[in-house]
């Protein structure tokens, strides 16, 4: 059985207006409108759940290599990947 609710907004009247009068435009219901609005976020909210939990999983692996000293200085991967351009570079003109 669906479940109805009602939702208060507060809006400025000129919002207000605008809104109706966009709606009407629209030749749909304010009611329609928010409703999907609605739906809308609460999709995002679930994509950007989603990837906030798969980056706070990297973040904590990160921190594990850190801890466990398996990580390599920036100065030094840009020096070892530099002498890998270098080596594609050479090979690609033989």
């Amino acid at each position: 059985m669906t479940r109805k609710a009602q939702l208060k907004v507060d809006l400025d009247a000129k919002l207000a207006d605008d809104f109706a009068a966009a709606v009407t435009s629209a030749q749909t219901s304010e009611s329609e409108v928010l409703r999907e609005m609605v739906q809308d976020y609460v999709e995002r909210q679930k994509v950007d759940s989603g990837y906030r939990q798969f980056l706070e999983a990297k973040v904590a692996r990160g921190r594990e290599d850190v801890a466990a000293g398996e990580v390599v200085a920036a100065d030094d991967a840009e020096r070892m990947f530099a002498e890998r351009r270098d080596l594609a570079l050479k090979a690609s003109r033989s």
